[in-house]
């Protein structure tokens, strides 16, 4: 019928005819059979056939059906033809071999009609299946990419790789665990409050929390546009998250203020790791957490924390990636041996790269398991 879909082609490998005519009469009707009756005439066919099933006899005199499976396997165009054992054995090793090998099934000797047409329909639907969840896969990879590339895009000016400065008054490190990080960092320049710096950790990661990404970063930079104060974005935003995300979205975040008239910081760590001020060689003061998650409760109550500068002080702030690592024991890094790295990373006026390569020392073959971002504001 002119439009209807081909038959599902199947090669049948056999040395023993009989075998062959009693399995192409099985699958009269419903399949488009072809023959071979040596593994390397099966071989030679496949080299220029494309087949939807092989149903492959274990033993014959060239190549058994063993070598002939090796060989499919390891060619890019065969190896996903499901291949069905054809064989007279009932033993365990021997079914073991050819799972091994990479076979779907197997039929005993002699064929029960029954047998062989629902083992061929069951694998030619997987195959079906395969094929479907394949292409499904790579539309919704297609979607992803293109959402991370918008996501990319709308979040605005987020700082992302690791940045030594020249005459800047900031340098960073930050390491996504996939490609739209939940980590976000951002730096504005406030007219009536000097320089607003803000390193925030969305719960979770990846996609689903990477699209929070541009409408925190709207809010944090036309808030500052408009003159508002941290305190104002702080309670913008968790009013924000509280009223429009679900709770098991939250924002942690260390917004600071550092203001260069008057050479004092404000800070707002809201369940964020402890930051740290060094001045010269020494540890001068740590800021901690002095708040809730925002997007968890309605208010945010308290003040922040005010800490004078002088010239040349290093402000350091980091995501708690930074101190979850573990390594092969499961012991996590923690804060305080992460401002120990950070110490000898200031007394050694070491490049931000020296606290990355520590970590990953520590780490070991353990693998990231969390965005990682540390930043440092040099007064």
């Amino acid at each position: 019928m002119a439009g209807s879909n081909p038959l599902p082609k199947v090669l049948i490998v056999d040395d023993v005819v009989g075998n062959v005519k009693i399995l192409a009469s099985i699958l009269w009707g419903g399949y488009d059979t072809l023959f071979a009756t040596s593994g390397s005439e099966a071989l030679e066919l496949l080299s220029c056939q494309d087949v939807d099933l092989i149903l492959l006899d274990i033993e014959m005199p060239d190549l058994n059906g063993y070598t002939v499976l090796e060989r499919i396997k390891s060619d890019a165009r065969l190896k996903e033809i499901p291949t069905i054992f054809l064989t007279a054995r009932n033993s365990t090793e021997d079914e073991v071999r050819g799972l091994e090998l990479g076979a779907a099934d197997y039929i005993t000797k002699p064929f029960s009609s029954s047998v062989v047409l629902a083992r061929v329909q069951t694998q030619l639907s997987l195959k079906r299946m395969n094929r479907q969840l394949a292409e499904l896969t790579r539309e919704l990879l297609a979607e992803r990419q293109f959402i991370e590339s918008m996501v990319q895009t709308m979040v605005g000016p987020v700082l992302e790789g690791p940045v030594e400065p020249g005459n800047s008054h900031l340098r960073y490190w930050i390491r996504p665990l996939e490609k739209t990080s939940g980590d976000l960092l951002m730096v504005a320049d406030s007219l009536k409050h000097g320089h607003y710096y803000f390193l925030g950790d969305i719960s979770g990661h990846g996609l689903s929390s990477a699209m929070l990404g541009p409408i925190i970063s709207y809010i944090f930079y036309s808030m500052t546009d408009r003159g508002g104060s941290l305190a104002e974005i702080i309670h913008e935003l968790n009013h924000y998250l509280k009223a429009k995300v679900p709770p098991n979205i939250f924002l942690a975040g260390c917004f600071i203020g550092v203001d260069p008239q008057y050479r004092r910081m404000e800070v707002w760590n809201c369940a964020m790791p402890d930051g740290v001020v060094f001045r010269g060689k020494r540890q001068l003061r740590r800021f901690v957490s002095r708040f809730h998650p925002l997007g968890i409760i309605d208010t945010l109550d308290g003040d922040p924390e005010i800490i004078d500068l002088s010239p040349g002080d290093q402000i350091i702030f980091y995501s708690d990636g930074m101190v979850e690592v573990s390594n092969h024991q499961g012991r996590e890094l923690g804060i305080d041996a992460l401002i120990g790295i950070i110490a000898t990373m200031v007394i050694q006026h070491e490049p931000m790269q020296y606290v990355y390569d520590r970590i990953i020392d520590f780490n070991g073959s353990e693998g990231q398991k969390d965005d990682m971002t540390i930043a440092e504001i040099l007064v």
